[in-house]
């Protein structure tokens, strides 16, 4: 549905968060041996297939003219797992990946260019997308879009009631759950509502955010958009 909006819209610009998940290799997991095996049993845990996939479905988004890529927390997962010991890992079909994407955090750090491991492997298969970094800016109209949502001013813990403080427009997309207080908006998730981490109630919901010409921001939902959701 989401494409086919964009397909019908037709935008300038698209700004993309949480592009790679990161549950093959998950902190929030790596050290639980019951939900290894279950990622083993379920071909859920080899890396290499997970950054495949990604890059696979980034294609669909080839044909914007602007693609903007928010550096966000679940990407950041792939550089938290680089610092385990690949020794200790619970399998070994990662062991060359890790090898891989080391040597490549390596050659960031030495050259004082940290942009982390997902942005660069997604430049170099689409030089034309922008990834940015937490410090970056990018602004439509007078819209800040530069931000997940996860970290907040000065390092903090972000959320809208925070962001709703600051000397300007925002969007965001942390929360996986839409929302618009004063001047801050965030936008939901395009996932499944249910996934292995949210339990109880939830507020997740598929739901956009288009800002049109004029400036204003209008919140897409999708309700009851897939049974299985």
């Amino acid at each position: 549905s989401t494409l086919e909006i964009l397909d019908e819209l037709k935008p300038k610009t698209v700004v993309l968060h949480d592009v790679f998940d990161g549950y093959s290799i998950s902190h929030h997991t790596i050290n639980d041996p019951f939900k290894q095996y279950g990622l083993e049993v379920n071909g859920k845990n080899n890396l290499e297939d997970e950054v495949e996939y990604m890059l696979n479905k980034l294609w669909e988004f080839n044909m914007f003219e602007n693609v903007i890529i928010v550096r966000s927390n679940h990407d950041c997962h792939l550089d938290k797992f680089l610092l385990n010991d690949w020794r200790k890992l619970p399998t070994s079909k990662n062991s060359v990946t890790y090898m891989k994407y080391s040597q490549l955090l390596l050659e960031q750090y030495a050259s004082n260019n940290v942009v982390g491991v997902i942005p660069h492997l997604i430049n170099e298969q689409y030089p034309k997308f922008k990834c940015l970094g937490y410090a970056d800016s990018y602004k439509i109209k007078d819209i800040e879009l530069s931000q997940h949502g996860d970290v907040g001013t000065n390092g903090s813990r972000g959320s809208i009631n925070q962001f709703r403080k600051l000397n300007t427009k925002i969007i965001t997309a942390h929360t996986h759950s839409p929302a618009r207080v004063d001047n801050a908006i965030c936008v939901g998730t395009s996932t499944k509502l249910r996934l292995s981490y949210n339990k109880g109630a939830s507020s997740w919901l598929n739901s956009h955010a288009i800002i049109h010409k004029d400036g204003k921001v209008q919140q897409i939902h999708f309700i009851g958009s897939n049974k299985n959701y």
